[in-house]
């Protein structure tokens, strides 16, 4: 009877080794084969314009916006207006009773009328004492003269107060915010009641970074566009640099402000909208440039790859921006150069 031999299992292991190395060997010379076999890209030494540009990311905000409180607390008499009012430099927009400050007031008034009278009466009594005037008759005249200065500071407490039971408009603008519209609720000292924004005075607020901030100067301008409105695009004039930085933000940034060349008569543009201010930093015309990804660097400093794609060409660079740098050396335009 015939007996069947089995193969060693170190063969089999040998035989399954060979052919995962045969598999691996054929894919990679598939791999290598495919992208010898790619075409590499190519670009031509330009010449023309090349901009470096920095981005800065703000929002609209109002020179001349003004949350307004009244100047003691009370229960709130009348409301003239309501949001989105144009409203007048000094126009009256809310007020408290007045009744108790108005007493008080009027008895500042006549206490003062009562000094004043004391002061005449003793100056009559001292008429031509000048130079004989006793200890006593000046202690009494200076007495007389000090309640008159008292009931004046008094009188003019009680008128501030009582003018600071209405608030007005500081500015022409419109009212943006009332916190109560209700007569006849108590309100306190200090707590904003109306808000009042002047639209013309728009302009947009960004921050330059410690790193960004000499860069700019007062006069100089930006491209605004804002995200609301994506196809409409500004000029900006920086015309306030500040020369501390920000308390609020994280970082060391500091605030800039650009004046907007806009006509806002009909409110279109809104406090705390947001986009960007594009500056142009630097800028040079008719200079050699290649796109930025054809840039390499090495040891010996920065090249670009020509000739076949394998030989180097050591170039100085100038200025950089999104998608070109300039280019100097030994390098001329119309030069293809491989990536």
């Amino acid at each position: 009877m015939e007996t069947s031999k089995k193969t060693p299992f170190y063969k089999k292991k040998k035989v399954w080794a060979i052919a995962l190395v045969a598999i691996a060997l054929f894919f990679f010379i598939r791999t290598i084969s495919s992208k010898n076999s790619e075409p590499q890209e190519t670009a031509k030494v330009e010449r023309g314009q090349v901009k470096e540009e920095l981005v800065l990311s703000g929002e609209i905000k109002a020179v001349n916006k003004a949350d307004l409180a009244f100047g003691s607390s009370g229960i709130l008499s009348w409301v003239g207006v309501k949001s989105g009012d144009q409203v007048k430099r000094g126009q009256a927009l809310a007020k408290l009773d007045t009744t108790a400050l108005n007493s008080a007031y009027l008895q500042s008034l006549s206490n003062l009328r009562a000094a004043d009278a004391t002061v005449a009466r003793v100056h009559d009594d001292l008429k031509n004492k000048d130079t004989t005037e006793s200890f006593t008759e000046r202690e009494t005249r200076v007495l007389a003269e000090s309640a008159k200065d008292k009931s004046y500071d008094a009188m003019v407490a009680a008128q501030k107060a009582l003018r600071d039971a209405t608030i007005t408009a500081p500015f022409d603008g419109l009212v943006t915010v009332i916190t109560n519209e209700t007569p006849g609720l108590n309100v306190t000292v200090g707590t904003p009641q109306v808000e009042v924004v002047d639209p013309k005075s728009i302009y947009f607020s960004v921050n330059a970074d410690q790193t960004e901030v000499s860069r700019f100067k007062i006069g100089e301008t930006a491209t605004v566009s804002l995200d609301a409105f994506g196809d409409d695009q500004f000029t900006g004039t920086i015309t306030a640099i500040s020369f501390t930085p920000s308390a609020v933000d994280s970082g060391t940034v500091y605030p800039m402000r650009l004046t907007l060349k806009v006509d806002n008569s009909n409110y279109k543009y809104r406090v705390g909208l947001t986009g960007d201010a594009q500056f142009v930093l630097s800028q040079k015309d008719n200079v050699l440039f290649v796109p930025n990804n054809f840039i390499k660097n090495d040891r010996d400093g920065k090249y670009v790859l020509v000739g076949d794609g394998t030989e180097k060409k050591y170039i100085e660079v100038g200025i950089q921006g999104d998608e070109r740098t300039e280019v100097s050396g030994d390098i001329t335009e119309g030069t293809v150069i491989y990536n």
